[in-house]
């Protein structure tokens, strides 16, 4: 939906990001998007979240200008660096929960945190970028995307947001804890070939114990299990993460005690229509399920969650899709302040979308920064 440039203002002379919107058929919707957008990130102040500097018209669209963040993104680093130290990677989620308390302390959940969303500046602070998707939760309606529908990542998505329920705060607690899973074992918690799949593992299996990976983050994983935990209500809020909260002590974490549960009554029915649904809205636009998993707004999946009890049985073995990603994006028309380069993606950062990595011997960690 928006392409970012690296840009110069040249009425105050400093370099910053200008996200520019492009052409797409749904102009008024896309529109009110990039102009929600607009008026989240405006609307916190915290250096944990990538500002907004100024907003406007040109031409036929709009442009959002930015600060320009001039590191890298967490998955760019994941790529490039190798594996996170447990000690690293718990470092830079709790700066990201400073950042996502300061967003829920607005009333907004951000809803697409992930990897790449992630940004992290020349000094070491992390930023949250891209809010692109954010829900604001004094709204009780919205006309940009029809109910039941499910917007995110589903490598990060929440069980409850897998079972088409509003995104409230904790689901980007989960999605931090997805994000923290990734970091230290180099894939996500749960693989496979198609966005249903990882919707319906989200809401009925737990994931691979990190020790079970790399022994050495036995000590981390009462934390990640924490953040992952499949009730809402029992995982952390962001500003407890950020204050340096623990998980208790005798918590049965989820990725400790891998064994069949309970679930709620209907959910394999439930995802057995996600499941039909992602098909058949993906078959009629004629395009293959993306590597990324992503659902966008515009091809969003709508559910029909339902409640009495059954016990899960199976579960699905998990692998990495081998399918391509999307192509190369178009062209951004010009703008006023001067381009001098491409920037990455949303604040300073673009491009590369997340690598979750695949299963079996996991890639060296780096050795910690000092």
């Amino acid at each position: 939906m928006g392409e970012v440039r690296r840009a110069t203002d040249e009425v105050l002379g400093r370099e910053v990001a200008v996200k520019l919107m492009l052409p797409v058929p749904q102009t008024l919707a896309a529109s009110q998007r990039f102009l929600r957008e607009a008026r989240a990130t405006a609307r916190i102040r915290s250096p944990h979240v990538v500002a907004a500097y100024d907003f406007g018209e040109y031409g036929d669209g709009y442009y959002l200008a930015m600060e320009l963040v001039t590191g890298c993104s967490v998955a760019d680093e994941l790529r490039r660096d190798g594996l996170f130290t447990a000690e690293r990677a718990e470092q830079v989620i709790r700066q990201a929960a400073a950042g996502l308390a300061a967003v829920h302390r607005h009333g907004i959940v951000h809803r697409d945190v992930k990897t790449s969303n992630l940004l992290l500046a020349v000094d070491g602070t992390v930023k949250i970028a891209d809010f692109g998707i954010v829900r604001f939760l004094n709204e009780t309606t919205t006309t940009l995307t029809a109910t039941g529908q499910i917007v995110g990542t589903s490598h990060y998505l929440a069980p409850e947001r897998a079972l088409g329920r509003p995104a409230e705060p904790p689901a980007d607690v989960y999605a931090l804890g997805c994000v923290l899973y990734q970091l230290v074992t180099g894939r996500p918690p749960f693989l496979a070939d198609s966005p249903a799949l990882i919707m319906y593992q989200h809401v009925q299996t737990d994931p691979v114990p990190p020790s079970e990976l790399r022994p050495e983050l036995a000590g981390l994983e009462p934390l990640i299990s924490w953040l992952l935990d499949k009730d809402p209500a029992r995982r952390p809020t962001a500003a407890q993460l950020a204050q340096g909260a623990q998980p208790p002590a005798a918590a049965d974490t989820p990725v400790r005690r891998r064994r069949a549960r309970p679930v709620l009554a209907g959910v394999a029915a439930a995802i057995a229509l996600v499941a039909a649904t992602v098909g058949i809205l993906l078959e009629i636009r004629g395009v293959n399920l993306p590597a990324t998993n992503d659902l966008s707004p515009g091809d969003a999946v709508r559910t029909t969650p339902t409640a009495p009890v059954a016990p899960r049985t199976t579960a699905f073995t998990s692998k990495p899709s081998s399918r391509p990603s999307a192509g190369p994006n178009p062209p951004a028309p010009a703008v006023k302040a001067r381009d001098t380069s491409k920037a990455g993606k949303s604040g300073a950062q673009a491009g590369k979308p997340d690598e979750p990595g695949k299963p079996g011997a996991p890639p060296k960690p780096k050795k910690p920064k000092p």
